[in-house]
């Protein structure tokens, strides 16, 4: 791409705004990326000179392509083998010790997302978390603003039902995943359950191509035994692990390698101060971009 090109460089000013729109609409890195180029060919044979705002363009385009993507993506999620969790999305940067975690790009959040219609997704996002006005929404979606004004209402009341919002910095995250892994170092019970919520998850993803727990697992007690049982296994993957600590999804996440390699991505949802969901990345497919990373 020849960014001294007007036509080239309007776009990539616009690159990392349509791979968050587009991200957080899929879930899916490697899809946001196929996305973002479909509207990159589109951007080349629009007649630029026509276009009042690049910006609002190359977005309504990007959404509409994503509308479409995400009714083959529910068919795919529904034959996924075990637990489906959005694929990890690296941050460019490393975060300020004081940045509160970003929300909108959470593996939490992604997950309640998909429980909500494509238009409902989209408007919410669109709305939400970049600030588009219920009358640009309209012209995205196709259909009458005050449609749209309470279709994003309808989301936000689901969203804010299951996910409340919790301010939470960067070190104060850090601190309680490094906390929890030192804790299962140690594979005694108590240490687990200190930090964990009653109500505490943990969602495995391993595709079928790595182990992983099938089902989400539901409570304080059966997430402790699970990791003091890992410890305390004989001959163990953690005997040969090392862990590398990263950002991605806009929190502090730990990257465990087993002979070198990305073996799990995991991040933590955190309430008040206690775990209340544990995030285990083990598909490989999923696990790229931490390779490529090293």
């Amino acid at each position: 791409m020849n960014l001294t090109d007007p036509h080239a460089a309007a776009f990539e000013a616009n690159r990392s705004l349509l791979t968050g729109v587009a991200y957080r609409m899929l879930g899916s890195v490697s899809d946001a990326e196929d996305m973002v180029q479909e509207a990159w060919l589109r951007w080349t044979r629009a007649d630029v000179a026509a276009i009042d705002v690049p910006r609002s363009w190359l977005v309504t385009v990007v959404s509409r392509l994503c509308l479409d993507r995400m009714k083959s993506a529910r068919v795919q999620r529904e034959h996924y083998y075990g637990t489906w969790l959005p694929e990890p999305y690296l941050e460019q940067k490393p975060m300020s010790p004081t940045a509160q975690v970003d929300e909108s790009v959470s593996i939490a959040l992604l997950l309640v997302l998909e429980k909500l219609s494509p238009v409902e997704r989209a408007g919410f996002l669109l709305h939400e978390v970049f600030g588009h006005t219920f009358e640009e929404i309209a012209e995205i979606l196709g259909k009458p603003a005050a449609n749209c004004r309470k279709l994003v209402s309808r989301a936000r009341q689901r969203v804010r039902a299951e996910k409340p919002r919790f301010a939470t910095t960067s070190s104060e995250h850090e601190e309680l995943l490094t906390r929890f892994l030192d804790a299962c170092r140690v594979g005694e019970m108590e240490p687990l359950m200190e930090l964990l919520e009653e109500s505490a998850s943990l969602y495995a993803d391993g595709g079928g191509k790595a182990h992983a727990v099938p089902t989400v697992l539901n409570g304080r007690e059966k997430v402790a035994h699970f990791f003091v049982n890992i410890a305390r296994t004989p001959g163990a993957a953690v005997d040969r692990s090392t862990v590398r600590f990263t950002t991605f999804n806009g929190a502090p996440g730990a990257i465990i390698s087993v002979d070198g390699h990305p073996a799990t991505a995991l991040s933590l949802e955190i309430h008040e101060g206690r775990i209340a969901a544990i995030f285990a990345h083990r598909n490989p497919d999923k696990l790229r971009n931490f390779e490529a990373a090293d």
